[in-house]
This record gives structure tokens, C-alpha cells and sequence, in this order.
């Protein structure tokens, strides 16, 4: 690469620092905008913030302003960590589509996803206690599992997995206050684990952490994850749902939920009252 490339990319993260910058400005195809700024909330400094700045101006500027938010209530949480999700599938060629999960003083919940198909492979994780994301949560390190690692340790998993098309997962822990209190889930279609740039990677797990811990530093009573389970109880029940439709019917995903919306009209039910029948009706005990 020429010495002037370099010392460019050099310049972009000297501006790009949380330091000394106020405000950035690119050219990002031909047209000037400002990207962001960071007074407010600067996002959160570390080797790999400054490494991928060095190393990938644009996409930094794209996230970082994507993800120029704290989280300091229920809806800004969720909003947080769905934006990271959809930076990970944005950034990475091979992941195709991405998850994360949450749990302080409850059962784990999966907190943004960015299609049905995470839903239902961490719904069955939850159900049998154990899978990647929560081995990576409970253990803090990462777990990376093909659809043949997964058959070995999670025979059942494995069989939902590949009937929604996910044939590798990527699973990182993501901490707050010292404490492991989520996972950040990487799902490919392709029977290979993804591999991440491992600065952009870090980058994303870190926004993730500080959103986790400004939810429970400033709501940390009990009540505050009750509204964190209630805000998204309704889109489970209805991802559920289409799992329940998928496994039975050997349904795509989205095919599974037009019907479920049909069956709605049809019943003259909301779409999660016929969500709710859907997996009473098909419940071993119902």
C-alpha cells in the first residue's frame, strides 16, 4: 500500500478520536455529510476502536454514527441492539444474520434479531437450558459451532437449525458491570463459522456491552427488566409461532408468517392472539 494511503487512513482515525473531535466530516460518494457528533456520547475507546478506525475509515464512520446512541431506557435499548445486529450482517460477508441475547435477573430473552430464523434457534436454546449462546454467556469466552458440531453436542438444535437454513453460529459474550449478561449470536447460512474482522467484531460487542450497562445502571430494579420482557413478549409470541408452522409444516419463514396472518383474518384474531393459539393448540400438553 503507498506510504500517502497510510498516513491518510492515519489522519481519518487521528480526527475520528473521542479525544479531540467534536464533529466528522466525509465524502462518501461524491456528496458531503456530516457523519456525527460524538459530545454526547462518545462511543466507547479502546485498542480495537482505534485499530479499526485505522483500518476501515468509512465503515467506522457508517457505524459509529449508527450506533451514536446511549441506552437509558427500555425502547433506546432495543433500538441500540438492533442497530448492532444489523451492523454485524451489514459488515461481515459471511454472517447471515444476527442476534443478541440478554439476561440480568430473569430467564435469557433474545433482546434484537434480524430475521425469524434467529428467534427460533435461540427459542430452543432457551428451551433446553444450553446451546452456543448461553455456553458463551455462562462461560465468557466465545463458542463457534458448524450444523455437525452442533448435531454432536445438541442432536435436536441442530435438526431446527437446518430446517431454517442456519448451518453455523458465532456466539460472543457481552458483559455489564463485570458481569457476563449476554451474547452476541452470529448465524450463516454456510456450513463454515464465520470470521469476523476481529477489530470491527470487538467494536461491535463493546457498543453492546455499554448499552446492556446503561439500561441496568439506570433502570436496575427487577420491574425495569419486566418492561424489557413485556416490550418484546408480543414479537415472540409471534416468531414462536411461525417456529411452531416451520417444524410442522416444513414452511419457509416468511411463508410461515403470511400465514399466520392470514390465519388471523381469517379467525378475526390479532396476528398475536392467533399466535398464541397456534402454540396452544400445538403445545404436547394441548
Amino acid at each position: 500500500m503507498k506510504a500517502d494511503a497510510l498516513l491518510g487512513r492515519d489522519r481519518i482515525a487521528r480526527r475520528l478520536s473521542v479525544t479531540n473531535l467534536s464533529s466528522v466530516t466525509m465524502r462518501h460518494q461524491g456528496k458531503k455529510s456530516v457523519i456525527a457528533d460524538f459530545r454526547a456520547a462518545p462511543p466507547p475507546e479502546s485498542p480495537a476502536l482505534m485499530s479499526a478506525l485505522s483500518a476501515h475509515p468509512e465503515e467506522m464512520a457508517h457505524l459509529i454514527a449508527a450506533l451514536h446512541r446511549r441506552a437509558v431506557d427500555v425502547g433506546g435499548l432495543l433500538d441500540l441492539l438492533s442497530r448492532i445486529a444489523r451492523e454485524a450482517v451489514r459488515l461481515f460477508p459471511d454472517v447471515g444474520w444476527a442476534g443478541i441475547t440478554a439476561q440480568f435477573n430473569g430467564p435469557p430473552l433474545t433482546a434484537a434479531h434480524t430475521d425469524s430464523r434467529v428467534l427460533i434457534v435461540d427459542e430452543r436454546q432457551y428451551e433446553n437450558q444450553d446451546g452456543p449462546c448461553l455456553r458463551a454467556m455462562r462461560s465468557g469466552t466465545a463458542v463457534a459451532m458448524t450444523d455437525v458440531q452442533l448435531a454432536r453436542a445438541w442432536p435436536h438444535l441442530a435438526r431446527v437449525a437446518r430446517q431454517v437454513g442456519v448451518y453455523a453460529v458465532l456466539a460472543l459474550p457481552l458483559y455489564a458491570n463485570g458481569r457476563s449478561v449476554g451474547a452476541m449470536n452470529l448465524y450463516s447460512q454456510d456450513p463454515v463459522v464465520p470470521m469476523p474482522d476481529r477489530d470491527l467484531l470487538t467494536v461491535l460487542t463493546e457498543y453492546a456491552s455499554r448499552g446492556l450497562a446503561d439500561f441496568q445502571n439506570s433502570a436496575p430494579s427487577p420491574s425495569a427488566e419486566e418492561v424489557l420482557r413485556r416490550a418484546l413478549a408480543d414479537e415472540i409470541t409471534v416468531q414462536r409461532a411461525v417456529g411452531v408452522l416451520v417444524q410442522l409444516n416444513g414452511f419457509d419463514v416468511d411463508y410461515a408468517h403470511q400465514v399466520l396472518i392470514d390465519q388471523a383474518e381469517d379467525w378475526g384474531r390479532t396476528v398475536i392472539d392467533q399466535a398464541a393459539h397456534v402454540i396452544s393448540d400445538n403445545s404436547p400438553s394441548g
